[in-house]
């Protein structure tokens, strides 16, 4: 019987944690069939010969691929993004299902009933203003078993493109889209990365987010992952980057865009005298060319840069705050803003 859902695995050098992450994917209780596909950048730890077990015993629903790799070869910075892309892309254009889920492997389901929550409401949406399903995720310390929910408590709501692009961040584990594969799309056509933020905006040229604000998973804090590898200074400008990447994907975003990544750059503004971080910023300046991210490169380059630009930088940037502020009015509908409110309402009730 053809799958629902594909539930989309990545891992590496993940072995104490592959079993309770299958587990909690295979215990879902669905009226409808759902394959796993997992996918391993070359570990050697033994986490590819856990992952062959369970695909052993439950070979009608779980599959597993195998990236090759240099023994003992360490990726980093591009070159690691580049193989996460390989990785999730391979899942999805493997995958079956009507509907497909992504999942890091050291993250786990705490809802058995998560699948079916959202498979249910893509379901109801026949005119397919949707084109994916989201929730709230909480974060978990391992060592103390401590978990905080990863957003501010928001009621369900439907959100367009742009709406869910301005204010809302929804992790790649959280979301179930629509397999638009099935009708010959491919979102990643692009080239542009296939992680966080990039992942799900891939998929927005095609629908808006309905969002349910039930926590059902657990986001593992690791500090060997790859977010937590890097300063939170190049996390900033990874995620400043995004604002030009998705000009290659869809261009009606721009200014939802720059009310997303206003914080992003503010703080690299705030630091753009200081050359300890020109330095860190080194290893994206060739993303900050291939996306013709002049600003940005202006921003985190500028002790670097001659005089003119310097100047232009101190130009510009307030410029562009301003008209972001602008753009966060007429962008954030009533019901946005009204959301919002309830949500900062009910975090103060619960401080």
């Amino acid at each position: 019987m053809r799958p629902k859902v594909s539930v989309l695995i990545s891992f590496y050098n993940l072995k104490p944690y592959v079993d309770q992450t299958l587990q909690s994917v295979l215990d879902q209780k669905t009226d409808f069939p759902v394959e796993v596909l997992c996918a391993d950048d070359g570990s050697d730890d033994g986490t590819i010969e856990k992952l062959r077990a369970w695909e052993a015993d439950h070979p009608d629903r779980v599959r597993v691929f195998v990236m090759d790799r240099i023994p003992g070869a360490k990726y980093e910075a591009n070159e690691r993004i580049r193989r996460m892309n390989a990785i999730r892309g391979r899942l999805f254009y493997e995958a079956k299902g009507e509907y497909v889920c992504y999942l890091d492997g050291d993250d786990f389901y705490t809802d058995d009933h998560k699948l079916q929550k959202q498979a249910d409401i893509l379901d109801a949406d026949t005119d397919h203003k949707y084109v994916g399903c989201g929730h709230n995720g909480c974060y978990y310390w391992e060592s103390t078993g401590k978990t905080e929910p990863i957003e501010k408590p928001l009621r369900a709501c439907s959100l367009t493109a742009k709406e869910y692009w301005s204010f809302l961040y929804i992790h790649t584990n959280a979301m179930m889209f629509r397999n638009i594969g099935l009708q010959g799309i491919d979102p990643y056509k692009s080239g542009v990365q296939i992680i966080d933020n990039m992942l799900t905006f891939q998929f927005l040229p095609y629908g808006g987010v309905y969002y349910l604000p039930d926590c059902m998973f657990n986001y593992r804090q690791m500090e060997g992952s790859t977010y937590h590898r890097r300063s939170v200074y190049q996390n900033y400008i990874l995620n400043a980057l995004m604002l030009y990447q998705q000009a290659s994907i869809q261009k009606g975003l721009f200014g939802s865009g720059l009310v997303r990544f206003l914080f992003e750059y503010q703080q690299l503004f705030a630091a753009r005298k200081n050359p300890r971080l020109a330095e860190e910023a080194r290893t994206y300046m060739e993303n900050i060319r291939t996306y013709h991210a002049g600003r940005l490169r202006r921003i985190v380059n500028y002790t670097n840069e001659n005089v003119l630009a310097r100047l232009w930088c101190e130009v510009e940037n307030p410029f562009w705050f301003f008209v972001t502020k602008v753009c966060r009015h007429y962008i954030w509908k009533p019901k946005v803003r009204a959301l919002l409110e309830e949500a900062r309402q009910k975090q103060e009730q619960g401080a």
